[in-house]
């Protein structure tokens, strides 16, 4: 099935889209009847996009929300019957990124990142830690290659894997569960809690949402989100998620995939221990 890509740029994180884009074609062969979609959320209009001619630039007349922004690519790939991948624009693309989540059409798929799993070159020139910027990466693509041979030694080809914290940075819906689940929720505001609320829909109808170790994407870490705004706005967007989560789904599960903390007693009252260790979260999910 084809499938369509979808990425989002901002004006404050433009060189971001850049480099996100330059490595994106390099390494990710579209066919045919793929597509690549870059919103514009805030009007830029910048002339660099135009060099990527596999592009298709869609320009918001206002600044949309990322749930908003996702559901624009939802609906065009119902329409179209396509998969979609959605993609943050402060990440470099690693050679056969793509190829594992072709693959999988019966859960969502996310890339591991340099959130999960951290390293560095052998002479420590390129070291991957959970949050970075353009200048600790420094354009060593070659380095970052052969530390992706680094992790290919330590992890288990093949193998998918699920954690508390799943943000959804870059993940792959089949058409087939973009049918079934729909729209994320945009009532959550400008951004959060509404991919762990599509989780939660998603594990309720039975669908995974699962971590692929056979792909590894650099993802440099809130680019798109809190290092466009300032602290206060943070706070406060922050607060208003978590008020419309609770709302929505109860203080249980806010305290576990919202708030992340003092949620264990909760786990052991519900007989749910086991699940939680050995990271079934979909199934934790269900029960609760």
């Amino acid at each position: 099935m084809a499938n369509l890509f979808a990425m989002v740029t901002l004006k404050k994180s433009t060189n971001y889209t850049i480099n996100a884009l330059h490595s994106f074609f390099k390494y990710t062969k579209l066919e045919k009847e793929d597509d690549f979609f870059l919103i514009d959320n805030d009007n830029l209009k910048d002339d660099q996009f135009s060099k990527f001619n596999q592009l298709t630039l869609i320009n918001n007349e206002k600044p949309l929300s990322f749930a908003q922004n996702v559901n624009q690519a939802i609906d065009e790939a119902i329409k179209n019957k396509k998969n979609l991948i959605f993609l943050n624009n402060d990440i470099i693309f690693t050679k056969n990124w793509f190829k594992a989540i072709s693959l999988i059409s019966d859960s969502i798929s996310l890339p591991s990142n340099n959130q999960i799993f951290q390293y560095e070159s052998e002479l420590g020139i390129l070291k991957l830690k959970v949050t970075m910027n353009l200048s600790d990466f420094n354009d060593n693509y070659d380095l970052l290659e052969e530390i992706l041979e680094q992790h290919r030694k330590k992890i288990k080809s093949g193998q998918t894997f699920q954690t508390l914290l799943m943000p959804f940075f870059a993940f792959k819906v089949p058409y087939k569960i973009l049918k079934d689940i729909g729209h994320f929720d945009i009532s959550f505001g400008a951004g959060g809690g509404e991919d762990v609320d599509y989780r939660i829909r998603c594990a309720i109808k039975g669908y995974e949402v699962n971590f692929l170790t056979d792909s590894y994407l650099l993802h440099f870490h809130g680019k798109s989100t809190w290092d466009i705004e300032n602290k206060e706005k943070t706070v406060q967007r922050n607060i208003e998620y978590e008020n419309v989560f609770r709302k929505k789904w109860g203080d249980e599960l806010t305290k576990i995939f919202i708030e992340r903390n003092n949620f264990l007693d909760i786990l052991e009252t519900k007989n749910l221990m086991d699940l939680y260790k050995m990271n079934k979260f979909t199934e934790l999910i269900k029960k609760l």
